[in-house]
């Protein structure tokens, strides 16, 4: 493939993202990307069919997903510093975080939201056998280092982070604490929060008449070890008609509604997740070692990440909306 037909803008990209890579690792990335944003498909056969010559297209491919020398976590970094430098000065950043699995391959993803989709900005990948009773140490490590290190050039105080009620694990909650990041978690209603001087499960708080939502203040949370933090209750009828509760929990204090807006903000990632998955197929990559299978993500976040700035761009035009849809009508597994 001749590389005059990649848009400039993915190769301007990849030189950023890796200004100390040499230029055929450069060349390599910028035509994988470009690959997959054509065939929407992460099976390495199909990526290598893309170009002219099956046979060295295949030799390129394996080379870079079992080059030693890239190392994942790097082009993790990389990529998070080069959208970092695309975030405007101020102004909130909320980030979701989350796991994504395949089988016994693992990702914990930290996604920036951006309109109504989160785009991976930082990830780490594992496999079960590091996760097995380490997954809560694991995750406040990722933590760490995504905000003492990646994203050490931005204000703290400007991110809210959410997550799923797996992640309301008290080490966590004070390690965003000491960190100064604020929260918005989900937690489980088997835990117990001191009410009225009395501990009660969170499944057993009641709301008054016939409200959606409810705050309860600053509480007491969890009787074996407390900590202090802001509770908040909601629910809403699914599409059986039963009751879903959700008990969030954070170190802010935010009314009801706005609690429950920014954690509703979360599912932004599974949609990003779900553009991975399906619309580039990350499900379709039958890679065993993790490293590869890390390095095969990299691909996929840098695709991703182009699909949306293109999407804001048509958005930005009088007729972008209907140029969408139309393109989600014509195209093959094209987003609307």
């Amino acid at each position: 493939m001749n590389q005059c037909s990649v848009p400039t803008r993915l190769v301007e990209y990849i030189n950023a993202v890796m200004p100390d890579a040499h230029g055929h690792q450069r060349k390599t990335i910028i035509n994988l990307v470009f690959a997959l944003l054509s065939v929407q498909s992460c099976c390495q056969a199909t990526l290598a069919r893309f170009f002219d010559n099956f046979e060295a297209a295949s030799r390129r491919l394996s080379r870079f997903l079992r080059n030693p020398r890239l190392d994942g976590d790097a082009l993790a970094r990389a990529h998070a510093t080069a959208l970092i430098a695309q975030l405007p000065g101020d102004g909130a950043l909320r980030l979701a975080l989350d796991w994504t699995s395949e089988e016994e391959q693992h990702l914990l993803i930290a996604s920036l939201q951006v309109g109504r989709r989160a785009v991976p900005l930082y990830w780490r990948a594992y496999h079960s056998a590091e996760l097995k009773k380490q997954m809560s140490r694991m995750e406040r490590e990722f933590l760490r280092r995504l905000f003492q290190e990646v994203l050490k050039p931005v204000a703290r105080r400007r991110f809210l982070l959410t997550a799923d009620r797996w992640f309301a694990d008290l080490d966590l909650l004070d390690l965003l604490d000491e960190l100064g990041v604020s929260y918005v978690i989900r937690t489980k209603s088997s835990y117990k929060v001191r009410i009225d001087n009395e501990w009660r499960c969170l499944g057993s708080l009641r709301f008054a008449g016939n409200r959606r939502r409810r705050a309860w203040g600053r509480v007491w949370y969890t009787q074996g070890d407390p900590r202090r933090v802001y509770l908040v209750q909601a629910r809403a009828r699914d599409a059986k008609g039963k009751w879903g509760i959700w008990h969030l929990i954070s170190n802010r204090q935010l009314s009801a509604h706005c609690a429950v807006q920014e954690y509703g903000r979360r599912f932004t990632c599974e949609e990003g997740f779900r553009d991975c998955k399906r619309l580039l197929g990350f499900r379709q990559a039958r890679i065993s070692c993790i490293k590869a299978w890390a390095r095969m993500f990299a691909l996929v976040a840098i695709a991703l990440l182009i699909l949306h700035g293109i999407g804001i761009q048509l958005l930005a035009r009088p007729d972008g909306l209907r140029t969408l849809r139309r393109v989600g009508r014509d195209g093959a597994g094209a987003p609307s």
